[in-house]
């Protein structure tokens, strides 16, 4: 009889366990989810649509804003989080200037991801890339007569006055073309890149804009021969059939690709919701969604395939040194404006 009793309470506590368990994986699978988001719409909708079809039980709500809007109100909220995760719009830099506000998590694909866009911070969950490159007006550089595949190339005196960029101190994309110059032509502190960085400047001949979007749109409208620029809205004109108009240029001298990143909010309320969506958003079927976008996936690992973005394998990419920028910044653009200063 002892024996018998003994055995069904060790059926009873194992049942329990399972019991449990399920519950465990039912709760973690429903409920709710609130994400900051700076994710543009139709890219938001593409993942956040496919992880809810994953888990039909969990809803999402969303606060759409800005990174830096988003991150303030995050730091605001420490002492009662008011959203889940960041989906988007987190640099590096966030690590070193706000990594306790976060929850430590690495998602479960991080392993597969390449190097340089692995979560080597505990909290930072690279989702997508964004690719530098020039841009470069189709007949005015045929009028001209040049034709533009490096950064070298940008040195060509027919060129002078005809270049366009942003202020590195005051746009993203102009301080992440920067920094790759400086690191394809030599590494961020040689004699190399910055005599390189000094030609250039001479060459842009006072030419600079204080916004990224001034540089784009100076190319496109045929007022400069070539732009400074970023991918995204380059494929936009390309993803309008525009392509007769203006022309991608990766230079082959290489280009860095910068990674954005999602992280789950410190004592988030929906914690289990929270590492499911990380676990989403780096997987290979998330990011097969971002491949068929016009945003780059941060595995570059993975296939591109989306027709209007030349191949992530046809780019030759070069690995950035995060935490050495994300440092130096302050120095790297005070350098640019005494060179800046020098000539203008």
């Amino acid at each position: 009889m002892k024996k018998l009793l003994t055995i069904l309470l060790i059926l009873s506590v194992a049942l329990v366990g399972v019991f449990a368990q399920a519950q465990t994986e039912e709760v973690a699978g429903s409920g709710t989810l609130v994400l900051y988001s700076t994710v543009y719409d139709a890219e938001y909708n593409m993942i956040v649509d496919a992880f809810q079809a994953k888990y039909p039980d969990i809803t999402v709500e969303c606060v759409n804003g800005g990174a830096g809007e988003l991150k303030t109100r995050i730091k605001a909220e420490a002492e009662n989080p008011q959203a889940d995760a960041m989906f988007g719009g987190l640099l590096y830099s966030d690590f070193l200037s706000m990594g306790d506000n976060f929850e430590p998590y690495v998602a479960k694909n991080n392993d597969n991801m390449p190097e340089g866009f692995k979560n080597d911070t505990g909290v930072l969950t690279y989702n997508t890339i964004q690719f530098v490159n020039l841009l470069v007006n189709r007949a005015a550089a045929k009028k001209l007569g040049v034709e533009i595949d490096s950064y070298e190339d940008l040195l060509n005196p027919a060129l002078k006055g005809k270049i366009i960029t942003a202020n590195p101190a005051a746009s993203s994309s102009a301080w992440n073309q920067l920094s790759t110059i400086l690191v394809v032509m030599g590494g961020y502190e040689s004699d190399s890149s910055w005599n390189y960085v000094e030609k250039l400047v001479q060459n842009l001949d006072g030419v600079m804009s204080s916004s990224s979007s001034s540089v784009f749109k100076g190319v496109y409208n045929g007022e400069y021969v070539v732009g400074l620029t970023y991918e995204a809205p380059c494929v936009t004109y390309i993803e309008e059939g525009k392509g007769d108009i203006v022309e991608i240029v990766y230079p082959s001298e290489g280009i860095t690709a910068i990674p954005f990143a999602s992280g789950i909010i410190k004592n988030a309320k929906h914690m289990d919701n929270a590492k499911l969506f990380m676990d989403f958003v780096v997987s290979d079927d998330g990011q097969k969604l971002w491949a068929g976008s016009t945003a780059r996936q941060a595995n570059i690992n993975l296939p591109t395939t989306n027709d209007v973005l030349t191949p992530a394998g046809d780019v030759k990419v070069v690995l950035r040194d995060a935490e050495y920028l994300a440092i130096n910044q302050p120095n790297i653009v005070a350098k640019w404006q005494n060179v800046w200063s020098k000539y203008n």
